[in-house]
């Protein structure tokens, strides 16, 4: 995995999500160097290695010390991002009279415990450089009030917290800790939804329509890539709700 050349380096956790995979290909278009990760969906995996030229790593982020095996393997390859994107999650819709415990243990370690054992361990590396960004995706932007599954729920203002605290200790070590907050999309786990309450979305949207991956996956690099003084924000991407 040892590259010598000088293009952004990312690393992507979640690359075979819908919005993941469209991620990874806005990356290619940018000509970005990267590694993402997958859990179950070996094939699409492959096909995305093989159009896109990206190495792809089976990993189980449920499982604690995965997301430090995998930043200590790419240090041993000399090979330290620019910036790293945390794009996986599950979206849990039990209620919250209903929730079981493995909804909650499974929603918590993908969606915000992974996410810390991003900032520890990639944060760390990065601070060595003076230099790089850390990019969260989610589902809520706590400036609204929305309908939304309570475990997930949960997951989001933790990830939201994380991003303002880890900000505060990284930027001086010249960090970036953002937070992309996206509304609903016609992809992926927003589909997942009670109709109803995705319709009811459409109609508050201030474009009257869900997003697309591609936009979702604009806005994500803007924040890994482009930006230079948003720190510790959550930017929302979500047709204004």
């Amino acid at each position: 995995m040892t590259r010598a050349d000088a293009r952004p380096r990312v690393v992507v956790f979640g690359g075979t999500g819908a919005v993941g995979s469209a991620l990874l290909v806005e990356l290619a278009r940018r000509g970005c160097d990267v590694v993402f990760t997958y859990f179950r969906n070996e094939a699409l995996a492959q096909k995305l290695w093989n159009e896109l030229g990206f190495a792809a790593v089976a990993l189980d982020l449920r499982e604690p010390g995965r997301v430090r095996a995998l930043a200590e393997g790419l240090e041993r390859d000399q090979w330290i991002p620019t910036a790293v994107i945390h794009c996986a999650g599950v979206l849990e819709t039990s209620a919250i009279t209903d929730a079981t415990d493995e909804a909650w243990e499974g929603s918590m370690a993908i969606n915000a415990r992974s996410a810390g054992d991003v900032c520890r361990e990639f944060g760390r590396r990065m601070s060595q450089q003076n230099k790089g960004d850390l990019v969260f995706v989610g589902g809520l932007d706590r400036a609204q009030s929305l309908p939304i599954p309570p475990v997930y729920a949960a997951t989001q203002g933790m990830l939201s917290a994380l991003c303002m605290a880890a900000a505060k200790e990284l930027g001086p070590r010249g960090v970036r800790v953002n937070m992309a907050a996206l509304g609903l999309l016609d992809q992926g786990s927003s589909l997942a939804l009670d109709p109803k309450l995705r319709e009811q979305y459409r109609a508050f949207s201030a474009l009257r329509r869900f997003g697309t991956t591609s936009e979702a996956a604009r806005a994500i690099a803007w924040l890994a890539l482009d930006n230079s003084y948003v720190n510790g924000k959550v930017l929302p991407v979500n047709g204004g709700i």
